[in-house]
């Protein structure tokens, strides 16, 4: 992507000094030490930035041009897919910069003239060539930088030597009919490199085809809580059933039926996804790798309980096998959008949604972590309506993993009564405590601090509704109490 000639002699408009500028990033030296403060990295030699007049914040915002917000996902060490959506022009222009404590000055990273698909308006593209564990900004412009989106930010992932704690936020299950998300407001204001979805990122029930998906996809993310959210750091995702329709069984429905592959479509149009399969993994330097699975589309309920059962194909049970044995992460983080563990089976319903209905293939994966002797291996998941920290297993070797089910943005569980003051007698039928340090049904946004040296997770829950948000602040080891 050749960088324009006309950014070596700015316009006037690009000199103009208003509004105020995202705060700078940290500026303490790459050969800082660990007790000194946060390790960084001297970009410029990556990404080779041209400082030039820019003042982004006072370019007019626009929802004319730019109806909804921006994100950004898909972050390695070197790249990142950046999202927006356009309405009523054949082009826009995309710049990334970096902050250099100026109103008036950037550093240009990159500048890109990118066509508006005129059928929905998404617009997408992988910007490569930057410096890894680096905030970068950015934005979409109409052409003649006249007019802009919102201005996002992201942080590219760590090098490949770094073992530094890693910040991350966490949520899953937005039902539009608990519009507006305040835990995503609440999370956009936390100071996370990252955060993270499980699945149900839009509920899309009652569409039928390309058109009514869009539509579903377009009010959704008009929320405030996405739209602060969004914009505030990158992320990885995957889907759960309602991205299709609720409790979607892709085996009957068929992949290739025009309501499963609409959903596909509009999934991947509308996030900043890698094209491909919906599982893959992303290593942030030697503290942590995120493994992304699908656990909708290529489960077959007619193969449950037999030698052949398939929750998730061979094909990715072997990568996430591979996978994490051949991470070098101290912690592997398994996103999942339906719980790995086993759940009391007496008074818990829906097994057969979640990995505890499949255990033919949930043994396969857990006895070759055991097997291998992995530690560290985490589970992040959703879907059940609850914000929870428990183990895998309540009695047994297997008490070692947990599992952290994100706090929901916005969907209610039945069983969350008897967590409410005066059902202590039957919430150990449903909560045991030897398997779960915490349970609330609240709506709330979590986050998980992974920190390689404490070799501890720092988990946090917060419910912006309460006058004291926090509700749990609980650090775990990996194997403690087991």
């Amino acid at each position: 992507m050749a960088r324009r000639s006309r950014l070596v002699a700015p316009t006037r408009r690009e000199v103009l000094i208003a509004g105020s500028a995202l705060a700078a990033t940290s500026a303490c030296p790459s050969t800082s030490k660990p007790d000194s403060g946060p390790r960084t990295v001297d970009p410029q030699p990556f990404d080779n930035a041209a400082r030039i007049a820019f003042a982004p914040a006072a370019v007019p915002l626009t929802e004319v041009l730019f109806p909804q917000t921006v994100s950004s996902g898909a972050m390695t060490k070197a790249s990142v897919v950046l999202w927006t959506r356009a309405e009523g022009a054949a082009k826009v222009t995309l710049r990334v910069w970096r902050e250099v404590g100026s109103d008036a000055e950037v550093a240009l990273v990159k500048e890109q003239a990118l066509d508006v698909p005129a059928d929905h308006g998404n617009v997408k593209v992988r910007v490569e060539g930057l410096a890894p564990a680096t905030w970068y900004s950015y934005a979409f412009f109409s052409t003649d930088l006249a007019r802009r989106s919102p201005i996002g930010r992201v942080r590219t992932a760590f090098p490949d030597d770094w073992k530094e704690p890693l910040t991350i936020g966490g949520t899953a299950c937005a039902s539009y009919r608990y519009r507006p998300f305040k835990p995503l407001e609440a999370m956009a204001k936390e100071p996370v490199d990252l955060w993270v979805h499980t699945g149900d990122v839009s509920y899309n029930d009652g569409a039928v085809d390309l058109a009514t998906y869009r539509a579903k996809w377009r009010e959704q993310l008009a929320d405030p809580g996405y739209r602060a959210l969004m914009p505030a750091a990158g992320a990885y995702f995957t889907w759960d059933d309602h991205e299709f329709t609720n409790n979607i069984d892709v085996e009957r429905e068929g992949l290739g039926s025009v309501l499963v592959s609409s959903a596909i479509t509009t999934f991947k149009e509308t996030l900043p996804l890698e094209d491909g399969p919906v599982w893959r993994s992303y290593r942030w330097g030697q503290t942590a790798e995120f493994f992304v699975t699908d656990l909708r589309t290529e489960r077959k309920g007619t193969t449950r309980g037999t030698p052949q059962e398939q929750f998730v194909s061979p094909a990715q049970l072997d990568w996430l096998k591979a996978g994490l044995e051949a991470s070098p992460c101290h912690f592997k983080v398994v996103l999942v959008s339906v719980p790995m563990a086993n759940f009391p089976e007496a008074s818990w319903p829906g097994r057969n949604d979640r990995w505890q209905g499949y255990q033919v293939q949930r043994e396969q994966l857990l006895s070759f972590i055991d097997a291998k002797g992995l530690d560290n291996v985490w589970f992040l998941s959703g879907d059940i309506h609850l914000g929870t920290i428990h183990r895998v297993e309540a009695v047994g070797a297997r008490r070692k993993y947990f599992e952290v089910c994100l706090g929901p943005a916005g969907n209610v569980n039945p069983l969350s009564v008897v967590l409410e003051p005066g059902y202590s007698a039957n919430r150990a039928d449903f909560f045991p405590p030897a398997q779960f340090l915490y349970a609330s049904g609240a709506f709330q946004a979590t986050t998980l601090t992974f920190d390689p040296r404490a070799n501890t997770v720092r988990v946090r829950f917060l419910d912006p509704k309460q006058a004291e948000p926090v509700t749990c602040d609980q650090t775990v080891k990996f194997g403690e109490g087991a």
